[in-house]
């Protein structure tokens, strides 16, 4: 799967060089959306003259876009962006945060297939545990007995759920600093 910055954008949640090596590594963005983010970056910041930035820009083959993005971060002083780093998992939510209220906005309609894509998501981000309760295949650990319930009280509950933890998610980002 591939996505672009605009996930970030539309969900109002800050991205940086960090956000796309971590987004870059994870399979998540494509080398044109990181040149489109550097092209973007000396648009607003015309008197940049950093080299690794401006090589991102120009989007050539021939430099090592992964190589650009981890010089860019560490010219910040930010080391350790290694997968078990708190860095790269606070990353790593923002794309999982982007990519979830992307999906609600694309399925407003039709609830089911919105969940069974977050199902999707909940296996391409390796099960967090924080997803479980509303991953429409799972049994409820909360005592919850679905055949209690018909389809669609069980399809409400589950979205009710996913909505709870993207306003908890939503919060949890905004008010993180790292």
């Amino acid at each position: 799967m591939s996505f672009s910055t605009d996930i970030f954008k539309q969900s109002k949640i800050n991205y940086d060089w960090k956000t796309l090596y971590v987004g870059l590594k994870l399979g998540l963005i494509n080398y044109s959306d990181i040149t489109k983010c550097a092209v973007e970056f000396l648009a607003s910041h015309p008197d940049s003259n950093n080299h690794n930035i401006i090589q991102l820009a120009w989007g050539e083959n021939d430099f090592d876009n992964e190589e650009l993005l981890m010089n860019i971060i560490n010219e910040s002083n930010f080391n350790d962006l290694s997968p078990d780093s708190d860095i790269w998992n606070f990353e790593k939510r923002k794309w999982r945060f982007g990519i979830l209220s992307n999906l609600k906005n694309s399925y407003q309609g039709d609830s089911e297939e919105m969940l069974n894509k977050i199902a999707e998501v909940y296996v391409d981000m390796d099960y967090p545990e924080d997803m479980e309760d509303f991953i429409n295949y799972l049994t409820p650990k909360d005592g919850y007995n679905p055949s209690l319930y018909s389809h669609e009280e069980n399809v409400t509950r589950l979205v009710r759920l996913f909505n709870q933890f993207l306003a908890n998610e939503k919060e949890y980002l905004e008010n993180s600093i790292t």
